[in-house]
């Protein structure tokens, strides 16, 4: 019932609007009544976005790329209306810009290697991002042996615009929590499982953490320094590869 009051109140809003629209401009088809498409939209998309986490995973990255671009499109249709735009319009534009992308630091976004085979994770130049200092990424580092199944890097409440871009072609996924993958090894120094847990869980004993995070409240890391045998690079200690558990709910990757 909520979202229907809501919805009714947005609607009557809107009728004043367009009543308002044609008294500024006093006749048909003047300015006003032709940004008013555009104003509706930006209070639509601010009612909108902050429910953009009810939806499945999958629906998450689609519906704030439709978003920007319903923006574009109004945006448009005010250069069109307006020489300059009135205040009004100008502070509901940015207010709109602002809950985007308030809205996708939210998440967390993870990218999954997709397989078929075993990847080993190359260097990505400009990770993290210098510009921003705030939320938190964790990434594999260049060189681990990352299994199809599993998270590769994850990041939020900041941009990473390269890691967006997508890594080995995957994507990132939006997310409600932060991964780790922990690698089990047996005492051979043979690898016999991946688990993959929430940030706030334990790993397995004697099991390695693949991601290591390189920001943490907003605060960039130093790189560790890893040995050259460091297990996780080691080809030879996932011939044959293990399986992939995960102890963290799946279905995000499964809608």
């Amino acid at each position: 019932m909520q979202d229907a009051t809501t919805w009714a109140a947005l609607l009557g809003r809107w009728m004043d609007l367009a009543k308002a629209a044609r008294a500024l401009d006093g006749q048909d088809g003047g300015p006003w009544q032709r940004a008013l498409p555009a104003i509706i939209t930006y209070e639509a998309l601010s009612q909108a976005l902050p429910h953009i986490g009810e939806l499945s995973v999958r629906e998450r990255s689609y519906a704030l790329d439709q978003a920007a671009v319903l923006l574009e499109a109004r945006r448009s249709d005010m250069d069109d209306a307006f020489d300059e735009l009135p205040p009004v319009v100008a502070e509901a534009d940015a207010a709109v810009v602002a809950t985007i992308a308030e809205t996708r630091r939210s998440f967390a976004w993870t990218i999954l290697w997709e397989g078929p085979d075993t990847l080993a994770v190359p260097d990505i130049p400009g990770v993290p991002a210098r510009g921003s200092r705030e939320g938190a990424m964790a990434i594999m580092l260049p060189g681990t042996l990352a299994l199809p199944g599993e998270p590769i890097a994850w990041w939020t409440g900041r941009d990473e615009p390269m890691l967006a871009r997508g890594v080995a072609g995957c994507q990132a996924i939006p997310l409600d929590v932060t991964l780790q993958v922990w690698r089990h090894f047996d005492t051979s120094g043979r690898a016999c499982e991946d688990r993959v847990r929430h940030t706030d869980d334990d790993g397995p004993s004697s099991a390695i953490p693949m991601l290591l995070p390189l920001v943490a409240g907003g605060e960039h890391l130093e790189v560790p320094e890893l040995p050259p045998g460091w297990p996780p690079k080691d080809a030879g200690t996932i011939e044959p590869p293990p399986p992939v558990h995960w102890d963290a709910p799946r279905e995000w990757f499964s809608d």
